[in-house]
C-alpha cells in the first residue's frame, strides 16, 4: 500500500497533467566558497546584429578570479553565436570579463566576448551596466585572444549578483531519528527578519511513530539556531506532532552547511503545540546546508485534472527498503494548488510511503472544472517518478502520454513540429520562489538556422503556464519544423540564484492524438 499523509490518513491516489490548453559544536561549516566570491547574471544583453548574450559567472573580488563561467550568444545577422566557459588568461580584470569560446568556430578562429562594465565589481554586489565601445563579441588574432578583430558590439544589457542578503533555502541532508525514522526536506530563513517561510518537511515511518508532514514553525519557539515546527495536521491535543531542530551555530544569509545538534519529534499535549510527550531523538545528527543534493528532487512541470483529463503519477521504488516522498503542488498563479485525491479533502502537499520493490498508481479523478499547475517530489534520489496523462474528450480519439520528473534547469532545447496538422506546445513552470523569470524563446529550423526570438514573457515565483506555439508564434512558425532554446533570465538582481525555468512540450498529429515531447539540457 501507498501511504499519503496529508492528514495522516493512508493510501490516497495521486496525480499529475491536462497536457496544453493547453551533536558537535566544532562540527559544523560555513560557507565552504570565498566569502568574496559571488555569481553574476546577465539580464538584457543584446548585440547590434539582433543576437543576445545569455547566462553567468562567478567573480571573486578579493582574488580578481573569474570561475564558473556558462555564457551563450544567440544568432544575429553578423554571427551564429557561441559557447564560452572560460576568461582569456590575464586579460580579465574587475571592470572586464574576456570570454573565450570552446571550440574554434571558423578554421582555427576561436571567438571572443568583450563584456566591459559600468563599475568594477565588488564583493559588495549590486547590478552594473554593460557599456563601452569594447563591449563586444570578436574573432580572436591569437590563441590568447590578446588581440581581436570586432565583429557586433554589444549595445545594452546588466550584470546583478545575487544578493548575499537574500534569504537562503536549506536543505536537511543525511538525519535520522532513534527509531531509524528519517528526516527530509527544506525550509527558507530569512537571517534580516529572522523568519521561517516555505517550510516542506517530513520525518518517515519509524517503529516510534507514524511520520508526519510539516509545513509551518512556532515563531515563539524558533531562532536562528533552532526550529520548532508542528505537522500539517489540525492542532488538536493529542494528535498533532511537533519536531525541534537545533543548530551549533546561528543559520546566515550568507548560507554553507551546518551541523544539526539535535533534532526530537513529539506529540502536542496542548493546543499552541507548546508542549509535547517524546516519540524519538536524533540518532544520527545529519546537517541542514544551502547545497542540494543531485538528484535530491524533481519537477513535474504540467499538472492538471478535470476538464477531460485525467493524470496518473507512477513512482517506482528499485530498492528493497521503503522510501517516503513528498509532492507539492503549485498552481499557475503561483499559490499552492490543494488536489483531490480519491475524493479526499483537497490538500496541495502529500507524503506518500513507497515499499520496497514497488510501483505506486495515484490518479486523479478526471471530473469536474479544468485545473492546471505544476509540482516538485522531495526525497526522489531513489525513485522513477512518472507523470502519465489521459485525454478523455467526446469525438475525440483518446490518447495518452508520459513525462518523468526532471531536475530544475537554467535552459533547455525541444523540437518543434508546426507543419501542416501538426501543433506543439510548452508547458513552463518557475521553480524559484522569489525570482520573476524572463521566458527567453530562441527558434531555429532544422539546419540550425535562427528564424524566430521572443523575450517578452515572465513568470512570477513558483508561476505556471501553458500555451500552443501556433496561438502565440502562429505567423512565424507556421509550417515550420526545428528548435526551441529556452534560455534562463530574471528581472532585476536574482534573489539567492534558485534556477529556474522547467518545461515539457506536447506534440498534437493530425489524428487528434497527443504525446509529449521530452527537454534536452546541458550541463
Amino acid at each position: 500500500m501507498c501511504n499519503l499523509d496529508a492528514d495522516q490518513k493512508p493510501v490516497w491516489r495521486f496525480s499529475i497533467t491536462k497536457f496544453l490548453q493547453l551533536g558537535l559544536l566544532f562540527s559544523f561549516m560555513l560557507c565552504g566558497a570565498h566569502a568574496a566570491t559571488l555569481h553574476w547574471q546577465l539580464n538584457g544583453v543584446t548585440f547590434s546584429d539582433g543576437g543576445s548574450v545569455f547566462g553567468g559567472f562567478d567573480y571573486d573580488a578579493g582574488t580578481g578570479e573569474y570561475t564558473n563561467i556558462n555564457i551563450t550568444t544567440t544568432p544575429g545577422s553578423v554571427l551564429q553565436g557561441s559557447y564560452y566557459y572560460s576568461a582569456a588568461p590575464g586579460l580579465s580584470t574587475a571592470s572586464t570579463l574576456i570570454g573565450v569560446s570552446t571550440v574554434p568556430v571558423f578554421a582555427t578562429t576561436t571567438m571572443a566576448l568583450t563584456l566591459t562594465f559600468s563599475a568594477a565589481l565588488t564583493a559588495a554586489g549590486g547590478t552594473v551596466s554593460i557599456t563601452g565601445s569594447a563591449a563586444q563579441e570578436s574573432f580572436c588574432a591569437n590563441p590568447a585572444c590578446s588581440s581581436v578583430t570586432s565583429q557586433r558590439p554589444i549595445t545594452g544589457g546588466t550584470a546583478s549578483a545575487i544578493s548575499n542578503a537574500a534569504p537562503r533555502r536549506w536543505y536537511i541532508h543525511d538525519a535520522v531519528l532513534s527509531d531509524g525514522a528519517r528526516i527530509f526536506g527544506s525550509f527558507v530563513f530569512d537571517a534580516t527578519t529572522g523568519t521561517y517561510s516555505s517550510i516542506s518537511v517530513t520525518t518517515t515511518v519509524g517503529k516510534a511513530g507514524p511520520g508526519a508532514g510539516y509545513v509551518f514553525n512556532i515563531p515563539a519557539s524558533s531562532s536562528n539556531t533552532s526550529l520548532t515546527l508542528v505537522s500539517a495536521s489540525p492542532i488538536v491535543s493529542g494528535t498533532t506532532a511537533s519536531l525541534a531542530l537545533t543548530f551549533p551555530a546561528a543559520l546566515t544569509n550568507a548560507g554553507g552547511t551546518i551541523t544539526i545538534l539535535n533534532a526530537a519529534e513529539g506529540t502536542c499535549t496542548s493546543v499552541s503545540c507548546g508542549a509535547s510527550t517524546s516519540l524519538r531523538s536524533t540518532a544520527v545528527n545529519g546537517t541542514v546546508s544551502t547545497s542540494q543534493q543531485t538528484d535530491e528532487t524533481a519537477i513535474l512541470p504540467q499538472i492538471a485534472d478535470g476538464g477531460g483529463y485525467v493524470t496518473e503519477l507512477i513512482i517506482t521504488n528499485p530498492t528493497g527498503a521503503p522510501v517516503t516522498c513528498r509532492v507539492t503542488f503549485w498552481g499557475d498563479n503561483g499559490a499552492l494548488l490543494p488536489l483531490s485525491l480519491n475524493g479526499a479533502n483537497p490538500s496541495s502537499s502529500y507524503v506518500v510511503l513507497v515499499p520496497g520493490h514497488s510501483t505506486q498508481f495515484l490518479s486523479t479523478p478526471g471530473t469536474g472544472p479544468s485545473v492546471t499547475g505544476w509540482a516538485l517530489a522531495e526525497n526522489v534520489q531513489r525513485l522513477g517518478v512518472i507523470a502519465a496523462f489521459r485525454r478523455q474528450v467526446p469525438n475525440v480519439p483518446e490518447s495518452e502520454a508520459t513525462v518523468a520528473g526532471i531536475p530544475a534547469t537554467a535552459g533547455f532545447a525541444m523540437a518543434f513540429d508546426e507543419t501542416t496538422g501538426f501543433s506543439t506546445g510548452f508547458a513552463l513552470a518557475n521553480v524559484s520562489p522569489y525570482d520573476t523569470v524572463i521566458e527567453n524563446l530562441f527558434f531555429y529550423d532544422t539546419n540550425g538556422n535562427f528564424i524566430y526570438s521572443d523575450s517578452t514573457h515572465t513568470l512570477g515565483p513558483h508561476q505556471h503556464e501553458a500555451f500552443l506555439f501556433s496561438s502565440r508564434y502562429g505567423s512565424q512558425l507556421a509550417g515550420k519544423q526545428g528548435t526551441v532554446r529556452v534560455y534562463y533570465g530574471t528581472t532585476g538582481t536574482p534573489a539567492n540564484g534558485t534556477v529556474g525555468l522547467t518545461g515539457l512540450g506536447l506534440r498534437a498529429n493530425p489524428g487528434g492524438t497527443l504525446t509529449s515531447l521530452p527537454i534536452a539540457t546541458i550541463d
